[in-house]
């Protein structure tokens, strides 16, 4: 195993785990690493990589211009990758689009550069898909975490908590990204993803794949999914919201979109009761108060947010 660059990458379970080798008759995996200037975290992803079997699958790291540490780390661990792209780009699904059209392989993956997979993780998915002819898509458990993968929750599947049925509510009924496999087949039937959604571009693919093909569940614990102050979804809750509003509409379910958009009023409601009502009125800029009046703008983007994804949502539902 490489040595770490930075000695705080290194990850607790690397002195104690050991390797399974997988089967080489078992289909091997295409993994896109979509990644923009992911210096802090890249380099616990790439080694969590290396604490599986790496032999028949093949890893893609598409760089969309990273102008921090990434390529430092990129360069230390080069010789992991099958391709290697650096090059500007429209965004995560663009990178992730162009990813897959490098794959060779029958099992395609995506792992962000913030996200880990846990030990002996592919061996035991790539024998699943050998074991079972038909599959298409695999969803394992996962753990949302800290930074110090102190864990936050930890999401455990079922077959029934994966049918399109239950992923139409998808702000209920969520997956964990970093803990789902497809096929090229199923990849080539939906994807690829839609370049226009920045937050729920996964929801989007694997609602529409839960339209077309079964989902089987398999009880293990595949990933982390790190949560930390860079997230887009944390950064942008109402936009990742009122996006996912969109394409839950856009897939036939209306109703929990409906129900989602009220996730959204009832930030809205609670920031403007809890941090604005003292504010009446606004406090002039000399005032000095400038949390009021960042706070201020908030609310008001939020319900701006609201009134575009709300009229987006009801063009769809005329259109089906």
């Amino acid at each position: 195993m490489l040595p770490a660059l930075k000695h705080t990458a290194k990850l607790p379970w690397e002195d104690d785990f050991e390797l399974l080798k997988a089967d080489p008759s078992d289909p091997g995996v295409s993994i896109v690493i979509p990644i923009y200037n992911a210096g802090k975290f890249l380099e616990k992803t790439l080694r969590s990589l290396l604490c599986n079997d790496l032999t028949g699958c093949e890893l893609i790291l598409m760089d969309g211009g990273s102008t921090d540490d990434t390529r430092d780390i990129v360069e230390h661990y080069s010789e992991m990758f099958a391709s290697i792209t650096l090059e500007p780009d429209e965004g995560q699904s663009d990178a992730i689009n162009k990813g897959f059209s490098k794959a060779s392989k029958d099992i395609l993956y995506w792992l962000n550069g913030d996200d880990i997979i846990l030990p002996n993780t592919l061996s035991k998915i790539r024998r699943e898909f050998a074991n079972r002819p038909n599959l298409d898509v695999l969803v394992g458990n996962a753990f949302m975490t800290e930074l110090d993968f102190t864990p936050i929750n930890h999401f455990q599947f079922s077959d029934e908590s994966i049918t399109y049925d239950a992923l139409i509510n998808y702000a209920k009924n969520h997956l964990i990204q970093p803990s789902v496999f497809f096929t090229r087949k199923a990849w080539e039937r939906v994807g690829p993803l839609d370049l226009s959604l920045h937050y729920a571009m996964d929801a989007d693919l694997f609602i529409g794949m839960a339209r077309e093909f079964e989902f089987r569940h398999i009880q293990e614990d595949i990933a982390y999914s790190v949560y930390h102050e860079d997230c887009k979804t944390r950064g942008k809750r109402a936009e990742s919201i009122s996006e996912l509003a969109y394409v839950q509409s856009r897939h036939g379910g209306s109703e929990q979109a409906r129900e989602t958009l009220n996730i959204l009023v009832g930030l809205f409601n609670e920031l403007q009761s809890t941090e604005t009502e003292p504010v009446a009125p606004p406090p002039e800029p000399s005032a000095g108060c400038e949390r009021c009046e960042f706070l201020l703008a908030k609310a008001a983007a939020m319900r701006s947010e609201y009134e575009k994804n709300k009229e987006l949502v009801l063009k769809v539902e005329a259109q089906l």
